[in-house]
């Protein structure tokens, strides 16, 4: 299979390794403490630590990956350099929108178009190719959504997270932060989406690709859960996706730092896995890869070769 092609809907030895770059200001924001004036550091410390961490874990594994981003971030100079040296290095970017509104599948099709036509075009401007995977912020799709894609010639969506655990673990925070009085970024979503099969599958002419999640239990095989989860737990994931089938390992940018280490704002803190040593969390990260590996041919979406 070549670098550029369009697998097959079995994809029965891919894997697709992808990083959420969803810069550190945004957790604040999800906690209901954002702050603009720490924007600008923030997005750069997003792609200076979490970006080239994994940039450098990757290329120690030969994996190329997807790096999801946010197309207003990269108005940020450093996040740009750091961009077209991913693209350079073989890794692809993919579209996140231009804004990381949370609540993009609710927002009129004319604005919802801009969020995903604007980021085409300011990662292209950056690394001069147009992404031609997509993902939702929250992992959230409707049908007209879909079809944005299909009209914006992007063949590829990784947004749906089929786990109810993860849906149930998230209403539980959103809910948590509403008794506290704090209002989150976030949104409820569209339940159906974290319902759905674990499976590739077309819809139109727009090829899905789940996020990882274990058979029945339906476990999130993220980053966050690989950081959190007793090791044992994290051995028997691997386990279950070590065999044949497709799998999409998702990560955020923010999995391979630690707020104090890393002298974040504290508030980061409400995110769990930035409690723990970056060294803990790379090793996982790479035992678990080099697992993936041994079943698997890294995949990543770029054009046909001319």
């Amino acid at each position: 299979m070549s670098k550029g092609s369009k697998p097959a809907l079995g994809f029965d030895d891919c894997l697709f390794v992808s990083v959420d770059v969803d810069s550190f200001d945004r957790y604040l924001s999800i906690y209901g403490v954002a702050d603009p004036t720490l924007r600008e550091e923030l997005v750069e410390r997003t792609w200076t630590l979490g970006v080239e961490r994994f940039r450098a874990l990757f290329d120690e594994l030969a994996i190329p990956a997807v790096f999801f981003t946010v197309g207003e971030d990269l108005a940020n100079a450093t996040a740009g350099q750091v961009a077209r040296s991913l693209a350079s290095g073989g890794h692809a970017m993919g579209n996140h929108t231009q804004t990381h509104r949370y609540d993009f599948i609710r927002l009129p099709e004319s604005q919802a178009r801009v969020e995903v036509e604007a980021c085409q075009e300011s990662i292209a401007g950056a690394v001069g190719t147009r992404p031609l995977v997509f993902r939702a912020p929250g992992y959230n799709m409707t049908a007209s959504t879909y079809a944005l894609l299909e009209q914006a010639d992007i063949p590829f969506d990784s947004s749906p997270l089929p786990s109810y655990p993860y849906l149930g673990l998230k209403y539980a925070v959103m809910a948590s932060l509403v008794a506290r009085g704090r209002k989150s970024s976030s949104i409820w979503g569209n339940p159906a989406h974290f319902l759905g099969s674990r499976k590739p599958k077309l819809r139109g002419n727009v090829t899905v690709l789940p996020c990882a999640t274990t058979p029945w239990l339906r476990v999130p095989v993220i980053g966050t859960f690989m950081s959190v989860l007793p090791s044992a737990v994290v051995d028997a994931m691997a386990s279950a996706l070590e065999g044949p089938g497709f799998v999409a390992l998702e990560f955020h940018a923010i999995d391979l730092v630690n707020w104090q280490e890393d002298g974040l704002p504290e508030a980061l803190k409400a995110s769990r896995d930035t409690n723990i040593p970056v060294s803990i969390k790379r090793d996982r990260y790479k035992r678990f890869l080099e697992r993936m590996l041994r079943n698997h041919r890294p995949w990543v979406p770029h054009p046909p070769e001319a």
